[in-house]
């Protein structure tokens, strides 16, 4: 099995379990009381020559397994927004990327920014948890999700104040997303079959992009000559977790702040 057939046969057994937890209802019962989200969309769109971060709260991956043995959430964000982050990215999935919802709502509660809610939904359960945990914006992965889905819950996302993030990773998925509705698109360098990586993917599909939408580079950035072919691709933000923290020369990049 790939790693994305792995990950969302163990999401279908924790939506079965998130199922008792009655999320839609909790939503419809708490609605009124929740903040507002803040606005993701509006921090990642460049209006200048530096790009916008999308710096990313993980503590794993299923190919690299712990990649911050003295993972603290906090002191992790607080160093990102340091270096310039526009928003945040939350890992939540536990088992392969060891996450939590914990972690979102600590760095919810602890810095101004926006915050996305990184893990695979599938379910529209998923959506009304990311709502009630705080969550400014949400990850779909076309890869994951049918066309009728990707609509459904891009629709439903709006309706309770949600921003999203949709992952492409070749022409195809990106007209999908575009049929949908998307308004923020992600270029994910990283090939969910087997993890190899090419800078080439999001700068061949970036011309494609339907005009007016958010373009973000995800995965594979780990140098300032990467950062430099993607604001040249006119990409409007990067999302980057491992490499902000392996790579030293990242933190001497210039990125424009909210």
């Amino acid at each position: 099995m790939t790693y994305l057939a792995k990950i969302l046969d163990e999401k279908r057994n924790e939506v079965a379990e998130l199922k008792k937890q009655r999320p839609q209802q909790r939503y419809e019962e708490r609605k009124n009381d929740l903040f507002p989200c803040r606005d993701f969309a509006g921090n990642l769109k460049r209006t200048g020559e530096n790009l916008r971060l999308i710096a990313e709260i993980k503590k794993a991956s299923p190919s690299r397994g712990v990649i911050v043995h003295d993972f603290d959430p906090v002191e992790m964000g607080r160093r990102y927004l340091g270096l310039g982050a526009s928003a945040f990215s939350v890992l939540t999935d536990r088992l392969f990327f060891q996450g939590s919802i914990d972690f979102l709502e600590t760095v919810k509660l602890q810095f101004h920014l926006p915050v996305l809610r990184k893990d695979f939904i599938i379910d529209e359960r998923q959506i009304f948890e990311s709502r009630l945990i705080g969550a400014d914006a949400i990850l779909l992965i076309v890869a994951a999700l049918d066309a009728s889905q990707l609509r459904d819950y891009l629709q439903l996302a709006a309706e309770i104040g949600l921003a999203v993030l949709v992952e492409v990773h070749d022409r195809q998925e990106l007209d999908t997303a575009a049929e949908a509705g998307a308004m923020i698109i992600g270029v994910n360098n990283r090939n969910l079959k087997d993890f190899s990586v090419s800078l080439d993917t999001a700068i061949d599909l970036r011309p494609h992009f339907p005009e007016g939408v958010i373009a973000v580079a995800e995965s594979g950035l780990k140098s300032a000559d990467d950062i430099l072919r993607i604001g040249q691709a006119s990409f409007d933000a990067v999302l980057i977790g491992e490499g902000l923290h392996v790579s030293p020369e990242l933190h001497t990049v210039t990125w424009q702040k909210p």
